[in-house]
């Protein structure tokens, strides 16, 4: 779980961090530039080019500065320019430029612009480094410097962001002017609230939080800043325990659709086929009569009730079947007629006497907010969208988008409920907090996303009741939003984003969960199988610990990026087949081995070819090899 950051509390968190623990300002640069150049180095596999780093004067400027270095330090075809704004360096900034001159030589060619001077960027150009302005810049780009971005979002290389795309805010994702358009944003620490709000989406491209060791604990005591949660795909394995063996049907909960009329029965099977895919033990759809047929041949394994047009008849059956529920789901595809509204009012006013957990979306929002409906019950979550979200607080929809956080926020505390502010970062809000939803794609913008998420969430409220799940009310919306997110991805990625339904959706909804129970049983080993990753090297071949002044490293040895083990820290890691000190080195996992209790993963050039006794050989110096796995 990720929890954002704004850009005022990240520059005051690293302030007391530095002045209250031995990091420095220099290590954390240099661990900033690390995964800049591990991130320029994926799109260098690909193209092997010149490497572009527009940079400004101050503290964002060095990072891409350091990053250049290492880049060229650690790859003799590596070639390099960097364009610097005028004006007056940061003294971190000053003191990078000075050491990529010294140690990357002829590799990276660097220029200072001139106020007046005309941006012109390289033809051959494979990558670029956005490295003008990081999170604290709040002000419209102008000048050398908004020609230098127009000139980066006009080529047609691939551009890594440090930080945050420049010209985007770090608070809000406004534009400020105009901003570089990222394929790749490497943020720091904690992510950005303006990488996933407003235009942020446009803008950052797909983006990575790197540990730049503000982590280490005398660190972490010292982050202290509030922010809003952000659920990551690893964290539905430990929200979404496996099933027991030994279950039935109503160990996953009862789920009640009051969905679907004429003309939208799609509405309701779609919430019932979501819920069901989701893990329901029974779904029921409790719908008009004159939709029942439809809502049972395109739903089968969901029951019906059918619903008279009378409305004291329809709320009697209706009544009985919310007290058999585990939880609801209501409005989708419902209609704005007279017997929708009159049953609306009902339901609205029964949800308010009763503990039953409910999920109220499209149509039964809007019913609310024309009869101006306010007390619809604590368990209640509702899932509008801009418009409906507008209609709720009868204010207009450009105001819901000027602060989405804001306006959950006051959704809740009007209606007493939990929220979801549909977008394309979804923002959440309940008692425990507030959260951003990072998972979507443009092909969800389709009629009949959102009564699956209706589904969804229907589905884990009564999962929760029966006990099958632990999460609060945050976490759960985070979860469903997370299914419906992911399932929405695989489904563009089988059926493209023009031709991907919300019925592809519905299908993927179990195998997202799927994907992720196997990948929690699977044994971190066999996950690295035929793996490339880029090793830190900690300690060179030839050098010493630190602590244990006898154990001589005979191999380069450190951790692998971005990748955790089974103990939460960075995956050990030890080099074959090159015995020369490095620091950096990009291979693919040949083997594990568990010494002394840890496993370490063997990383070796891809046509290197190991044999057992071989892998025993050089790594008797760390002790008893207990386990060898081959990959």
């Amino acid at each position: 779980m990720l929890k954002t950051i704004a850009p005022s509390e990240m520059k005051r968190v690293e302030n007391c961090v530095m002045a209250n623990t031995a990091i420095t300002g220099e290590a954390l640069m240099q661990r900033a530039a690390a995964h800049v150049a591990d991130a320029v180095r994926m799109y260098r596999k690909r193209r092997g080019g010149m490497v572009l780093c527009v940079c400004g004067t101050g503290n964002n400027g060095g990072d891409g500065l350091a990053a250049m270095r290492i880049l060229a330090c650690t790859d003799p075809s590596f070639c390099g320019l960097c364009l610097i704004l005028p004006g007056t360096l940061s003294s971190d900034a000053q003191r990078e430029l000075k050491r990529l001159n010294e140690e990357a030589g002829s590799k990276v060619n660097t220029h200072v612009l001139s106020e007046n001077e005309t941006v012109c960027l390289p033809k051959a150009v494979d990558c670029i480094i956005d490295a003008l302005f990081g999170t604290g810049f709040a002000r419209p780009l102008e000048g050398v410097a908004m020609q230098l971005c127009e000139a980066v979002n006009q080529n047609s290389a691939p551009v890594v962001a440090v930080d945050i795309p420049s010209g985007l805010h770090g608070g809000t994702g406004d534009v400020l002017g105009t901003a570089v358009r990222a394929d790749y944003t490497v943020t720091f620490h904690r992510p950005k609230p303006g990488l996933y709000l407003k235009d942020g989406p446009n803008y950052a491209g797909s983006i990575l939080t790197a540990d730049i060791g503000l982590h280490v604990p005398e660190a972490a005591a010292l982050d202290d800043a509030r922010g809003m949660d952000i659920l990551e795909k690893k964290d539905l394995a430990w929200l979404l325990p496996a099933r027991k063996k030994v279950s039935h049907k109503g160990s996953y909960g009862r789920v009640l659709l009051f969905a679907g009329s004429r003309g939208m029965a799609g509405a309701a099977a779609l919430s019932a086929l979501a819920a069901l895919r989701t893990g329901a033990g029974l779904v029921t759809v409790a719908c008009p009569e004159t939709v029942l047929d439809i809502v049972q041949t395109l739903c089968p394994c969901a029951t019906c009730l059918p619903l008279p047009a009378d409305a004291e008849e329809a709320w009697t059956l209706l009544q009985a079947a919310l007290e058999r529920a585990d939880a609801l789901g209501a409005g989708c595809g419902l209609g704005q007629g007279t017997w929708a509204a009159q049953m609306m009012k009902r339901l609205a006013a029964w949800l308010s006497e009763h503990e039953l957990p409910a999920v109220l979306d499209a149509d039964g929002l809007n019913l609310i907010a024309r009869k101006q409906i306010r007390t619809i019950g604590g368990k209640t979550f509702i899932t509008p969208h801009p418009a409906e979200a507008a209609r709720l607080m009868q204010i207009t929809i450009p105001e819901i988008l000027a602060d989405a956080p804001l306006a959950a926020k006051k959704l809740c505390e009007a209606y007493g409920v939990s929220t979801v502010l549909k977008g394309t970062c979804s923002v959440l809000y309940a008692a425990e907090g507030m959260a951003i939803n990072p998972f979507g794609t443009p092909s969800m913008a389709k009629g009949g996303s959102g009564d699956a998420l209706t589904g969804i969430m229907a589905a884990l409220l009564a999962g929760r009741a029966a006990d099958a799940y632990g999460m609060n009310d945050l976490q759960l919306m985070q979860t469903a939003c997370a299914l419906h997110g992911l399932a929405g991805e695989m489904a563009a990625n089988r059926f493209g984003e023009r031709g991907m339904l919300a019925t592809d959706l519905c299908e993927c909804i179990g195998l997202v969960q799927a994907e992720e129970e196997s990948a929690e049983k699977e044994p971190a080993p066999v996950t690295s199988k035929r793996r490339r990753v880029m090793v830190v090297v900690e300690h060179p071949a030839g050098s010493r610990d630190e602590e244990k002044e006898e154990l001589l490293y005979r191999l380069n040895c450190g951790y692998v990026q971005q990748v955790l083990d089974e103990n939460n820290e960075w995956q050990d890691a030890c080099i074959l087949g090159e015995k020369h000190p490095l620091e950096w080195f990009d291979g693919e996992v040949k083997a594990s081995v568990t010494v002394n209790g840890k496993t370490v993963w063997l990383v070796a050039p891809e046509e290197l070819c190991l044999t057992r006794e071989a892998v025993l050989t050089e790594m008797a110096f760390l002790g008893d090899v207990q386990q060898l796995i081959m990959f």
